[in-house]
């Protein structure tokens, strides 16, 4: 069996989509002839295809070469040539837009399965009825269903670094294993985002009570403002062992580093997923978001939420005005449970 995967283009949700792969892959209905597990491909967008390199289930990853929000139909056209070539026997639509759904039309995969909705219906073979926005499982579940696999079937998402990759990353930006991490950034919007203050006295806390070791701050080029605002809230003696690389690492180099620190501190974001697939300490502070929805998936994993009366609320911004749900969660709360340093490190 050879199963086509078409990946999410946000981080975290490439990440949750790996508790569906695992399935499949162990699945022993879905085995070939010589006994050996199904091979499965994913096709990503730039943004989230390196989640997929650190998979022992995925086989191969192919990158999507189509700019942002266009259709290109030209390009979809020859994408999938080179796609029904691979002779897939199914395919699995994990986005919800119609432009996801095309190339496995186009490429002629037998069966395609996903969510009906946004006009695709007709181009599969497979639809199945979307689960009411009122009652959203856990995101593991909202792809499970597409596979076919029951919720108690579902294990944690898992990402595996190589010691060799992690320490030559390590090496390249002057660090050594047991950092603290943090990741302030919020790419949905600032509902989701703690405070700067609050981050700048949680890796305060930890830098006083580990004297040799870093703070490392992650993102991309949009959070290196707020990142730097950051820094400058530290007390100046810790600020030498401090360091920003938002906007400075690829996903890759990201995810090798995740792998050596000894815990993060983060918003709800992409990388708290990529952190807890790592079996890395996560203390994940939620606001407008629902630890329900899409919680840190490793046992240690440590939520903060206050879940006030008007939280979740999913939105971009504080429809308040306020942001309490965020502002109220005190630094003081996660820096309490705080793990020090691994010794000699």
């Amino acid at each position: 069996m050879k199963i086509l995967i078409v990946a999410p283009n946000w981080i975290g949700d490439a990440v949750m989509s790996l508790s569906l792969i695992q399935a499949l892959h162990q699945n022993k209905s879905l085995f070939g002839s010589d006994g050996q597990p199904c091979e499965i491909h994913v096709l990503a967008p730039p943004v989230t295809a390196p989640v997929y390199q650190f998979s022992h289930t995925v086989h191969a990853v192919h990158v999507e070469p189509f700019a942002h929000g266009q259709l290109q139909w030209s390009l979809r056209r020859k994408a999938a040539k080179g796609l029904k070539n691979q002779k897939f026997d199914q395919a699995v639509v994990l986005p919800n837009s119609l432009k996801s759904a095309l190339l496995p039309w186009l490429a002629r995969i037998p069966k395609r399965i996903g969510y009906d909705g946004e006009l695709r219906t007709a181009v599969l073979t497979h639809p199945l009825p979307k689960p009411a926005k009122t009652n959203k499982p856990p995101m593991i579940e909202w792809y499970g269903r597409l596979g076919g696999v029951l919720p108690d079937a579902l294990a944690y998402p898992e990402l595996q670094v190589d010691p060799g990759m992690a320490t030559t990353t390590l090496e390249q930006f002057s660090l050594s294993a047991g950092f603290l991490a943090l990741a302030p950034g919020a790419e949905f919007g600032p509902a989701k985002r703690w405070p700067a203050d609050h981050f700048a006295q949680v890796a305060a806390a930890f830098l006083e009570q580990n004297q040799t070791q870093h703070a490392v701050l992650f993102g991309g080029p949009k959070d290196q403002a707020f990142c730097g605002e950051i820094l400058a809230l530290l007390p100046q003696p810790l600020r030498s062992r401090a360091v920003s690389l938002a906007g400075s690492t690829s996903l890759a180099q990201a995810v090798a580093l995740m792998s050596a620190a000894s815990q993060l501190v983060t918003n709800d974001s992409g990388l708290m997923h990529v952190a807890a697939a790592l079996n890395v300490q996560v203390h994940a502070v939620f606001g407008s978001s629902s630890p329900h929805h899409t919680p840190p998936l490793n046992k240690a994993a440590k939520v903060y939420y206050l879940s006030l009366e008007c939280s979740p609320c999913f939105q971009r911004e504080c429809p308040l005005g306020h942001t309490d749900c965020l502002k109220k969660l005190t630094p003081k709360m996660v820096a309490d449970q705080l793990v020090p340093a691994p010794r000699g490190v």
